[in-house]
Order: structure tokens, then C-alpha cells, then sequence
């Protein structure tokens, strides 16, 4: 007990005795103990629990950086590996250059390519993954999107972007086959959805539905090889394909309205290799069908163009407003602009010049009422 007591007190003054382990704080020691010291006793001193805590918060963000990082390259290099006999049968280059098969825009965006076909401007395919190197967003991005609309849940997805060349004319329509699994979120984030009208086909498999401006169009599109390529379980990482002239984004002006065709094919990024092979066969028959509009073996009726253009002119019309209405409140403040100046500007105007603006305005009020009379 006297040796506990002895032993406390010793703690307690900052006394050192040779042998005896250290318990006081860094600062209080006297330079001559510290000099007496070890590096690495000095080192045991400190209490390095904070900055332990933070390097290790600091490495396990890094692993898992690398690690999610790592995974979404290879879910891009699988599928693009995997595409490659679809593509290299088509065109002349496959990759963004002969060299490189993709470009890595950020660890969850990547961008590859493919160019040198008849009919076939160039096919841009995009990659949008799952923040998997950010644990954080990641996380935040799930929790938001149950709450708002403005906050996708986090998917991996891949858009195939066909652009015709020029020499592929054929009439602007949009017609798609989309899969009943998130149909109605379809519609909403893609502006040339929401101009189509929703129908079941026999011509379908139970799990996707058209969307399209006509009937004629959808039927029309689905071609025997296309029909064959889509079946009951692609649904589950086919999103939608579809025809269109029209943008994604909602159009803000008449300009973003003119027409540049494209075809799209949007899935979920697989990484089994049957499933990556199917979304190969109904790329080809995308392909293919681009070569029978541009041959005029797909032609349609005048009565279904024609709803077309109606709907394209109802579109037109509702920018034309929206336009002239920004005009008119534009114009409106530039005139309360003026207003206020020539007020600011007859308040500071001596009182002669403050009776003779009067004046002018009473003869234009004047002349206004005669003007009212006469009418």
C-alpha cells in the first residue's frame, strides 16, 4: 500500500527514476529528461490514437478507392472484350483509336467507339457505373434517390449511340422497345419517350412494350432478326432501344429541336457472358436495320408521317410560346428599367425642367384619350 501511495506521488510530481515507465504528458518533461530519452521513448510519450485513427481511415479509403475503381475498369473491359466479334464484323475500327479500346473519362465514366461501316456515321458507346470508388457518394446517392427524383438510384448502365451518316435518309420517327422494368422512369429522363404512346404486341415478349408515335413505326422496327435477338429474360438488363430524331434533355429552344436520327441501345453493364452475347445479336440487328431504312426496305405510310409532324409542330409551338413570353417579360423590365432612370433623373432635374417633363407627359395623355375618342 505505502509502495502504491510512494509510487502515485512520483506520477503526480513528474519525478523520473531510472527503469521506471514513463506516464506523464509530452510537455511536462524538463529538457535535460527528455535529453536523457530515446528516440523512441520520446515517440512513446505522445498518444498517437487520433493520428492513428486517421491513417487508418486514410488507407481503408484508398482500398477501397483502388478497389471499386479496379472492378468498374473490369466490368468495361469484360463487356467490351466480349462485344468485340459483333463490332469488328461491322466496322472497320473498333476502339478509339487501333490501339486503345476505350477512354477512361473518371472512375465511373468511360467512353469507347467504333467507325467504318456503309450507312453507319459512327457508334458512340457510353458508360455510366456506380460510384464504387467513393464509398461516401456511393452511399448518399442510394439513400437520396428513395427521397427525390432529382437523384437516380446508382446503376451501371451503357448507352449504344448509332448515328447514321448522311447518306442513310429516311423519315424522322421515333418508335422503341422498352422493358417493363422501370418503363415509367424511362419515360421521364428521356424527352423523346415522353412523345410516344404505350402498347403491348404479340410481336413482343411479355417483358417490354412499345413506345412509339405510330403503330406502323413500332412494327416496322421490329425486324425478324431483332425479334429473334430480344426474349423474355433480356428485360432484366435490356433497358430500352429506340429510334429517334429527337434529344434526351428537354429541348429549350427551336434549335435543339432539329432533327439528328439516331438509334440507341441502353442496357444495365453485365458481366455474364451469355447476357453480353445477346446484347451482340440485338446490336446487329440494330446494324442491319439501319441499312434497310437508308435502302428504303422500311418505308411507312403518309398518314403515320403526318402524326408526326403534327406532334413535332404541337412541340413547336409550346417553345414558340415559351419564347415570346421570355421576350415579353425582357421587354417588360427593360422598360421598368427606363422608367426608373427617367425618375431617378427628373428628381435630381431642377424645378423648371421637372414642370416642362410634366407637361409633355399631360400632352401625351392627351393625345392618347383623343386617339381613344376617335377609335
Amino acid at each position: 500500500m505505502i509502495a502504491t501511495i510512494a509510487a502515485s506521488a512520483m506520477f503526480l510530481t513528474g519525478a523520473l527514476a531510472e527503469g521506471e515507465e514513463v506516464k506523464k504528458a509530452y510537455y511536462q518533461y524538463t529538457y535535460e529528461e527528455l535529453n536523457s530519452l530515446t528516440i523512441f521513448q520520446r515517440a512513446l510519450l505522445n498518444d498517437w490514437r487520433l493520428e492513428g485513427f486517421t491513417l487508418a481511415f486514410i488507407t481503408l479509403f484508398v482500398l477501397l478507392f483502388l478497389a471499386g475503381d479496379i472492378y468498374n475498369k473490369r466490368l468495361v473491359v469484360r463487356l467490351l472484350e466480349n462485344l468485340k466479334g459483333s463490332f469488328e464484323k461491322n466496322f472497320y475500327q473498333y476502339g478509339v483509336n487501333p490501339n486503345t479500346l476505350y477512354i477512361k473519362d473518371s472512375s465511373e465514366n468511360y467512353s469507347s467507339y467504333a467507325t467504318g461501316r456503309v450507312n453507319i456515321a459512327k457508334v458512340n458507346i457510353l458508360f455510366k457505373l456506380k460510384p464504387r470508388h467513393n464509398s461516401f457518394v456511393w452511399i448518399l446517392e442510394t439513400i437520396l434517390s428513395f427521397f427525390t427524383v432529382s437523384v437516380p438510384y446508382p446503376t451501371d448502365r451503357v448507352d449504344f449511340v448509332i448515328t447514321p451518316s448522311s447518306d442513310a435518309e429516311y423519315d424522322n420517327f421515333i418508335a422503341a422497345i422498352v422493358s417493363k422494368i422501370g418503363m415509367n422512369d424511362y419515360r421521364k429522363l428521356n424527352y423523346f419517350l415522353s412523345l410516344t404512346k404505350t402498347s403491348d404486341s404479340p410481336n413482343l415478349p411479355q417483358s417490354f412494350v412499345y413506345m412509339s408515335e405510330a403503330n406502323e413505326f413500332q412494327e416496322k422496327i421490329t425486324t425478324p432478326d431483332l425479334k429473334k435477338a430480344l426474349t423474355l429474360e433480356s428485360a432484366s438488363f435490356i433497358r430500352y432501344l429506340a429510334v429517334t430524331d429527337q434529344p434526351a434533355e428537354h429541348p429549350e429552344s427551336l434549335h435543339e429541336m432539329t432533327p439528328r436520327r439516331k438509334i440507341i441501345l441502353s442496357t444495365d453493364v453485365t458481366s455474364n457472358v451469355e447476357q453480353i452475347k445477346q446484347i451482340g445479336r440485338v446490336l446487329e440487328a440494330l446494324f442491319q436495320l439501319v441499312d434497310k431504312l437508308a435502302a428504303k426496305e422500311i418505308s411507312f405510310k403518309a398518314e403515320a408521317v403526318k402524326k408526326v409532324v403534327k406532334t413535332r409542330d404541337l412541340e413547336i409551338a409550346k417553345l414558340q410560346k415559351i419564347e415570346e413570353e421570355i421576350k415579353q417579360e425582357k421587354l417588360a423590365d427593360e422598360k421598368a428599367k427606363l422608367k426608373r432612370e427617367e425618375r431617378d433623373k427628373l428628381r435630381n432635374s431642377s424645378k423648371d425642367e421637372q414642370l416642362k417633363a410634366e407637361k409633355r407627359a399631360q400632352e401625351r395623355r392627351a393625345r392618347k384619350q383623343q386617339k381613344k375618342l376617335r377609335a
